[in-house]
C-alpha cells in the first residue's frame, strides 16, 4: 500500500470520527452551544417581580356634580305701597327729609334721549309716564330710561281726552302695559291719566286694576314751549318736600324743557333736595307714616 495513501485516509478518518462526536456531544446538551445567544435574553417587559416599576396610580373619576340651580331673577315692578293702590296722589307727605320728584309725559321719543343725559350728567332720576304708541315705536328709548335707573308708567295708548267706554280704558291701558313690558321687561302699576282728566272713564279703569294715580303738585307748562327759565323758575320757587313735578319729553320740541331741566336739578340741589321716582317717593311717605304709626293714606 501507497504510504502516502495510508496517510491521507488516516487524517480523513480522525476528521470524520471528530465530527461524528461533536454532532453527539451537541445532541446531547442543545442549550450549552446556545447559552450567550440572544433567544436566551428575557424581553425587557419581563423583569423579576423586584425590578419592576411599580403600576401607575389609578386616579378615580369625580364623582359628578350637580350645577346649583340660579334663583329664578325677580321681575321689575314700578309698584307703590300696597295702601297706595287704587288711590289718586298728588304729592307725598314727606317732613323728614328734602324729596322731589320730576316726571315727564307723552314719550318715549328722541327727546327723551336729551332728558336722560341731563339725568344721568346730575345723578339724579324720574318718572317717565309713555304713550303705548311711543313704545311700539321707540322701545329701545324706553329700555334705557329703565335701565338709567328710573320708573316707567302708563299714560294710555292714544291719550284721548274724551269720554270712554270701559272696554275702550280697557285697551288703550293693557295694551300700553303689555308694551311697557315688551320693551323694557317690567311691569308697571303707575297711571296718568291723559291731561288729568279724572272723570272720563280711564282713572275708573286703573283704579279697578290696582294702579295708583299719579297726578302733580307743581305744572310749569312746558308743553306750551314757554321760555327754559321760565319753566325753570317756576319749578323752583315752588319746590317742596314731596312734590310731584309734570314736565314732558314727547309731543314736539322739548328743547325748552331740557335747557329748564338742565337748571331745575342743580338749583335744588344746592338747596339740599334729592331727586326720587314715584315708587321711591311714595315709599318714604309710607316709611314715614310707618315710624309715626299711622298707616291709613290721605
Amino acid at each position: 500500500m501507497n504510504p502516502k495513501f495510508t496517510k491521507k485516509l488516516a487524517i480523513k478518518s480522525i476528521i470524520l470520527i471528530g465530527t461524528i462526536a461533536l454532532i453527539l456531544l451537541l445532541s446531547e446538551n442543545p442549550q450549552t452551544g446556545n447559552s450567550n445567544s440572544l433567544a436566551q435574553i428575557p424581553p425587557f417587559d419581563n423583569f423579576p417581580p423586584n425590578l419592576q416599576k411599580p403600576p401607575k396610580p389609578q386616579i378615580q373619576p369625580s364623582p359628578a356634580t350637580t350645577p346649583t340651580p340660579k334663583p329664578a331673577e325677580q321681575p321689575l315692578v314700578f309698584a307703590p305701597p300696597a295702601q297706595f293702590r287704587s288711590q289718586i296722589v298728588y304729592k307725598a307727605s314727606i317732613s323728614n327729609s328734602k324729596v322731589i320728584a320730576l316726571t315727564f309725559d307723552d314719550g318715549p321719543s328722541p327727546e327723551t334721549l336729551k332728558i336722560l343725559e341731563v339725568l344721568q350728567k346730575h345723578n339724579a332720576v324720574a318718572t317717565f309716564f309713555c304713550l303705548g304708541r311711543n313704545l311700539r315705536e321707540y322701545p329701545e328709548i324706553a329700555k334705557k330710561v329703565v335701565q338709567a335707573g328710573n320708573a316707567i308708567g302708563n299714560h294710555t295708548w292714544h291719550h284721548y281726552y274724551h269720554d270712554v267706554t270701559e272696554k275702550t280704558a280697557s285697551n288703550e291701558i293693557d295694551y300700553t302695559g303689555i308694551h311697557i313690558h315688551r320693551s323694557t321687561g317690567a311691569k308697571s302699576l303707575l297711571f296718568r291719566p291723559p291731561g288729568g282728566r279724572l272723570n272720563n272713564g280711564f282713572a275708573d279703569y286703573a283704579k279697578k286694576k290696582n294702579y295708583v294715580v299719579v297726578m302733580w303738585s307743581i305744572d310749569p307748562k312746558d308743553y306750551q314751549q314757554l321760555p327754559a327759565d321760565t319753566i325753570a323758575h317756576t319749578v323752583i320757587s315752588q319746590a317742596t318736600s314731596g312734590a310731584i313735578v309734570l314736565l314732558h319729553d314727547g309731543g314736539g320740541d322739548r328743547q325748552q324743557t331740557v335747557e329748564a331741566v338742565s337748571a331745575i336739578i342743580p338749583k335744588l340741589k344746592q338747596q339740599g333736595y334729592r331727586f326720587v321716582t314715584i315708587p321711591q317717593l311714595l315709599q318714604m311717605q309710607a316709611a314715614q307714616k310707618q315710624q309715626n304709626g299711622d298707616l291709613k293714606p290721605k
